[in-house]
């Protein structure tokens, strides 16, 4: 006990001093432990499917592997994902969001009673879920993706498949982690309990990432089958409304922090530029209309029917394609 209090005081004194690496590597060692567990656990209870070829980008290697090694389980490139991830947008995102919510929507007054704590943090689980948290999650996985050097449209194919799957355990998890979080850690703090409990999140991020989400019920979809009655393939929502409920959320957010100005700071305007941003970018990959930003930057290429469509209305000649003869029809001469 005196070991592990010494270890929290010293934690402490690392986080006065230096904030944001402490916190950085902290969430490096946190994920990378996930990732490997996960892989353990895989290995060790027959959990991980056969390997497919689009879906994992190590698996050649993995079975080329000699069988008697120890660590042939071991995916080492699956392992580096999650570690950089550690390294670089998760320890970050999480440090400036929560210092900016705690500017943004308040901190808890000294002797406040339980039900203004309770009330606080909920309104901070609420911004911080349908805010921060299905596009941190969004961005995940076209990290992923692209770490794993598929192209524009897997990462599309990934984000309108897996998104929805992701989010709905995250609200399986963290509503009420947040709840306690929020209430009771002070906001320095909250990076490190965020990291034990991503310590079993973590794990089926890691899952996700490697295998996708197809199949999986999550338990946010059970607790809706029992509710329901409904079958037990049925799954709770569906990914348009969510990224509807995303994105006026975001649009609402915007303005009051704008309105806020003064209380949010530059930390405000970095968060709001930030998250608006991929919020955007995820909405238009939900909605099908990714080719205004696209296409410019050379990520995806207009199919020529478009492209003559788009040029034959320019040019005043109307479609592009004239419509077929009728069968059994000649074709007419025309006048002279």
């Amino acid at each position: 006990m005196a070991f592990f209090m010494r270890a929290i005081r010293a934690y402490g004194r690392s986080l006065d001093r230096a904030p944001i690496r402490t916190k950085i590597a902290t969430s490096f060692t946190v994920l990378t432990s996930a990732d490997i567990i996960r892989q353990a656990l895989e290995h060790r209870w027959k959990l991980q499917p056969q390997p497919v070829p689009e879906m994992q980008h190590g698996s050649e290697e993995i079975s080329n592997a000699n069988t008697d090694d120890v660590f042939s389980w071991w995916d080492s490139e699956r392992t580096m994902r999650m570690s950089f991830w550690g390294l670089t947008f998760h320890p970050l995102a999480i440090h400036f969001w929560f210092n900016h919510m705690e500017r943004w929507i308040g901190t808890s007054p000294p002797g406040a009673s339980r039900v203004a704590l309770l009330s606080l943090a909920w309104r901070k689980v609420i911004v911080d879920q349908l805010m921060s948290s299905p596009v941190f999650l969004g961005f995940f996985l076209m990290y992923t993706q692209i770490t794993k050097g598929k192209s524009y449209e897997d990462v599309k194919r990934t984000v309108n498949e897996d998104w929805f799957t992701l989010a709905k355990a995250g609200w399986s998890c963290w509503p009420i982690a947040h709840c306690f979080g929020f209430a009771l850690i002070p906001v320095h703090w909250r990076l490190l309990y965020v990291n034990f409990i991503t310590l079993g999140f973590g794990t089926f991020l890691s899952l996700m990432a490697s295998h996708g989400g197809k199949g999986i019920i999550t338990p946010m979809d059970k607790l809706y089958q029992q509710i329901t009655g409904a079958p037990k393939d049925a799954t709770f929502g569906s990914k348009e409304n969510l990224g509807f409920a995303t994105s006026s959320a975001w649009i609402l957010g915007s303005m009051g922090m704008a309105y806020h100005w003064r209380k949010v700071g530059m930390l405000g305007l970095g968060c709001g530029i930030l998250g608006g941003g991929m919020c955007f970018i995820e909405s238009s990959i939900l909605y099908g209309f990714d080719h205004i930003w696209s296409e410019p930057l050379g990520l995806s290429q207009p199919s020529s029917d478009d492209y003559s469509t788009r040029t034959s209305r320019l040019m005043g000649q109307g479609p592009a394609h004239a419509q077929p003869e009728e069968a059994g029809e000649c074709p007419q001469k025309p006048k002279r």
